[in-house]
C-alpha cells in the first residue's frame, strides 16, 4: 500500500514539474515578445532570475523609484500582448 502511494506522488510530482516548465517556457516566449528590450531585460530579472528589485536597479544603473515606473509599464505592454492572444 505505501509502495501504491509513493507511485502516485511521484507520477503528481512529475505532472506538477512538466505543468511548471510549461508555464515558464510561456513566461519566456511572454517576455521575449516585449518589444522594449528595457522591458525584457527588467521582467527577465524579476520573473525568471528571482533578482530583488535592489539587485535589478544596480544592474541597469537605475533609482529604484525609476525601476518601478518601467515595472509598470513593462506590465502594461505585457497586459496588452495577453489582451491580444
Amino acid at each position: 500500500d505505501a509502495v501504491a502511494k509513493i507511485i502516485d506522488l511521484q507520477a503528481e510530482i512529475n505532472q506538477d514539474i512538466d505543468t511548471l516548465v510549461d508555464l515558464k517556457r510561456d513566461i519566456v516566449l511572454l517576455v521575449k515578445s516585449v518589444s522594449n528590450t528595457e522591458y525584457q531585460t527588467l521582467l527577465e530579472k524579476r520573473y525568471l532570475c528571482f533578482q530583488s528589485w535592489e539587485k535589478i536597479a544596480a544592474a541597469m544603473d537605475y533609482d529604484i523609484r525609476w525601476l518601478y515606473r518601467l515595472h509598470g509599464k513593462a506590465l502594461e505592454e505585457v497586459q496588452e500582448l495577453l489582451d491580444q492572444e
